[in-house]
């Protein structure tokens, strides 16, 4: 992002022939010879961020600094907004995501809420003697919530760099952005209990007919996602190991599943999703089925899109 700074001339015209000459004092920083030159640092400082896997986002980002003048050095940062609001914004429109700035050096918190971090008294400054190098470094901090949309998000920031008194010494414009990818997690809710780590759900005694389970697979995803099962079985509940089979039907909420071949879902979407399927089996004819347990293994499957 640039930023075009417009020159301003004052004219000032006398009607007299004699005229005052007014000239404006050099700065502190001009006057001591410090020139503070950033040579290097990113451009755009880049996290990727895994919604269900961390809380956090945090990463270090550093930028290095020459005093090329003849006099010392005293810095200290400050971030400015310029106009845009505050927080990383997504294209898709999704509400501002808040974060933090931190120079490491004094732990400073120079998040620019208000369009610009507040001078603070008693920072440490960057000090450099002429021709010496340092490094500023910045923590990078953000904590979306569980709610969170696939994309990238970012905000144009401007770390300025400034003597103790405020006045300016170098600038570099860089890019804030989070990565957040597409992904979906999945579970069970509802009544069920687990059997040796595997979550298993009791039929009772089989009847024919539709019986609605109080048993719901959720899906949490940040975009789109398909989600996919597979019957051991093909369709049967097995009595052991013999070849005494009963068929059966299952639907995910009002679809249903082709679970001799394999059923999937598909959910296209280009924001968060937070989606509960109640899971209703159809048992086929239990008639001139020998007595016993009855069993089959379903493995549900979710993939983001």
């Amino acid at each position: 992002m640039s930023h075009n700074r417009t020159p301003a001339l004052l004219l000032a015209a006398a009607a007299a022939a004699t005229a005052t000459l007014i000239a404006a004092a050099p700065s502190q920083a001009q006057t001591s010879g410090c020139r503070l030159v950033i040579e290097s640092g990113a451009d755009q400082w880049m996290m990727r961020y895994e919604p269900f896997d961390q809380d956090v986002a945090l990463q270090e980002f550093d930028v290095a600094v020459v005093n090329q003048g003849d006099g010392p050095c005293a810095a200290v940062s400050r971030v400015e907004l310029r106009g845009e609001p505050f927080g990383l914004a997504n294209e898709a429109g999704a509400q501002r995501m808040p974060y933090a700035l931190v120079d490491e050096r004094g732990g400073t918190d120079v998040t620019p809420r208000a369009g610009q971090s507040a001078r603070r008294v008693g920072v440490r400054p960057l000090n450099l003697a002429p021709g010496e190098r340092g490094l500023m470094r910045f923590s990078f901090t953000a904590a979306p919530s569980e709610a969170l949309s696939a994309g990238l998000y970012s905000q144009s920031a401007f770390i300025n760099l400034e003597t103790t008194d405020g006045q300016p010494l170098a600038e570099k414009p860089v890019t804030l952005s989070l990565q957040v990818p597409s992904a979906a997690v999945m579970g069970l809710k509802g009544e069920f209990r687990r059997s040796g780590g595997m979550p298993t759900i009791d039929l009772g005694e089989l009847t024919r007919g539709v019986r609605q389970l109080r048993t719901t697979l959720y899906v949490l995803s940040t975009a789109g996602y398909s989600v996919s099962v597979a019957s051991q079985n093909r369709g049967r509940l097995r009595q052991g190991t013999s070849e005494w089979y009963v068929p059966y039907g299952l639907a995910l909420g009002d679809r249903d599943m082709d679970l001799s071949r394999g059923g999937r879902v598909d959910v296209v979407s280009r924001r968060a999703r937070l989606d509960d399927y109640p899971l209703t089996i159809n048992v086929g004819s239990t008639v001139g089925k020998r007595a016993g347990d009855y069993s089959d293994i379903l493995t549900f499957t979710v993939a983001a899109l």
